[in-house]
């Protein structure tokens, strides 16, 4: 039987009627963390731009979102975005590729990140383990998205953990356990709270270390109180903060809070 003869998957149709539509806020991404078996790598991160929390399915994905959601150019990020089947199936054929499928049913094929920016042209990624790309069949999905994402005019990029620096890696390491509570994490963080300990902070040029170190003693807190503190917040993502600088270095006055608190934290609350 042809591919374009095959039905849709029942639970991908399903989804179809409300996923990866929409921007912004009211885009739902085609697969959502709790939808599939955890390893510990998954992450739901609020997004500055979209003012929604992102469903990222690996560390990898993480680095290759953080690194966007901090690009003054982004306007939004779409995760886990659905490409239209009628597409799919027509390269397919093109290509001579057997379409993704469960049990002679067709899958949906999505691609990990689609980057909208400012007067540019939208930047598709696709996010995978170097190790991955030694399986066939991985080739040939990424040859759909490629094709599909240059023949609407954009572009399409492969994004490994060769692209992520050291200093990346050891900062998302460093947040890494305070990002597996997120939910908890938006919950304890008042939007009032934040602007009050940051100014705290004083756009100090003293390493934030050494200046949280400071603050715990100067407010009588327990030792790692503050330091905590802003661990959460920019896991949370309330901070924008120097990536390609490992954190231990950073100085006080490199850690630039998001816009409006108020906004981020009315839009946390929607969040599901």
């Amino acid at each position: 039987m042809l591919d374009s003869e095959k039905p849709l998957h029942p639970f991908d149709e399903k989804l179809l009627k409300t996923r990866g539509l929409g921007s912004g806020r009211q885009y739902e991404p085609f697969i959502k963390v709790h939808e599939i078996s955890s390893t510990g790598e998954s992450f739901r991160i609020f997004g500055r731009h979209s003012f929604r929390i992102h469903h990222l399915l690996s560390r990898i994905e993480l680095s290759a979102f953080l690194i966007f959601d901090c690009y003054k150019f982004t306007i939004d990020i779409k995760e886990q975005f659905p490409l239209p089947i009628v597409d799919t199936i027509s390269i397919c054929k093109h290509l001579g590729i057997k379409h993704p499928q469960i049990a002679g049913k067709l899958k949906v094929v999505t691609t990990d990140l689609v980057i909208e920016l400012k007067n540019k042209p939208k930047l598709a990624i696709a996010v995978k383990r170097s190790e991955e790309l030694q399986d066939p069949r991985v080739l040939e999905k990424l040859q759909i998205e490629k094709y599909f994402w240059e023949q609407q005019g954009h572009q399409w990029k492969l994004f490994t953990e060769f692209e992520i620096s050291a200093s990346l890696k050891e900062n998302l390491q460093w947040i890494h356990a305070a990002s597996q509570n997120l939910d908890e994490i938006y919950t304890e963080l008042s939007d009032l709270d934040i602007p009050l300990v940051f100014q705290r902070l004083a756009g100090s040029n003293i390493r934030l270390t050494t200046r949280c170190a400071a603050l715990d003693d100067e407010y009588s807190c327990e030792p790692g109180f503050h330091i905590g503190f802003f661990r959460k917040v920019i896991a949370a993502n309330y901070l924008s903060v120097p990536l390609d600088k490992v954190f231990s270095k950073w100085s006080c006055s490199e850690l630039i809070l998001v816009e409006d608190v108020g906004i981020l934290a009315e839009g946390i609350s929607s969040v599901s």
